[in-house]
């Protein structure tokens, strides 16, 4: 329709158009524009969904953020796989750690900076006792983390998202495509417009294991 624009890819999508239509069997250049449209829409659906039940951003970012000292040697982020780690700053001071008083394991994949000496805990004291409550954000640390998305992918920077999780996509895509055009049996609500859905049935055991497998802990 005149006026409409036609959807695109969101930026946490976790597949792309290609591939959902190669997986359905559909020759890659000769689908109509509405059944496209169709796809975007549950691949942009179907990546919000596994993004909000992992409870993390999964495409590659840069971040800044606000972290209390723990008192132990471990100093969770955010968001993960850990790529790199730009600078470590005590807010108050501005001084910036070295970064070789810590690190990270391997592949970054738990989100943890390491520190040999400790990252110390403060916070505010108070009562007689001077016990300190409210831990103090006193760390800034500026990282990058996060996965290379398949539409981001390029010869020189490959896709690093988990095949399971990409694999999830598919199968949600293809069951409510096929709920669509079949019938909507399975659904107790649907709307193509804003592509949402209520299931009458619980999510299949197997997308939820995926799930767990990258939820934060």
């Amino acid at each position: 329709m005149e006026g409409i624009l036609s959807p695109q890819l969101a930026s946490n999508a976790l597949t792309t158009l290609e591939t959902v239509k190669e997986m359905l069997g559909m020759p890659v250049e000769e689908s109509a524009s509405q059944v496209d449209n169709v796809l975007i829409r549950l691949i942009n659906a179907a990546s919000a969904w596994v993004e909000t039940m992992t409870e993390r951003k999964l495409g590659r970012s840069d971040y800044r953020q606000k972290c209390r000292g723990t008192g132990s040697q471990e100093l969770v982020l955010q968001h993960y796989p850990i790529v790199s780690v730009d600078s470590v700053t005590e807010i108050g001071s501005g001084k910036v750690l070295a970064p070789t008083s810590y690190n990270f394991d391997e592949k970054g994949e738990i989100g943890v900076l390491y520190r040999e000496e400790g990252w110390p805990y403060r916070g505010y004291p108070a009562g007689l006792s001077g016990d300190y409550i409210a831990p103090q954000r006193y760390l800034l640390v500026q990282y990058t983390a996060g996965y290379v998305l398949p539409k981001d992918a390029t010869e020189d920077r490959p896709c690093t998202l988990p095949a399971d999780l990409e694999s999830l996509v598919w199968e949600m895509v293809e069951q409510e495509y096929q709920l669509r055009k079949n019938g909507a049996q399975g659904l107790s609500a649907f709307s193509i417009s804003d592509v949402s859905w209520t299931f009458d049935k619980t999510q299949r055991d197997s997308w939820i294991s995926t799930i767990n497998r990258y939820r934060r802990i």
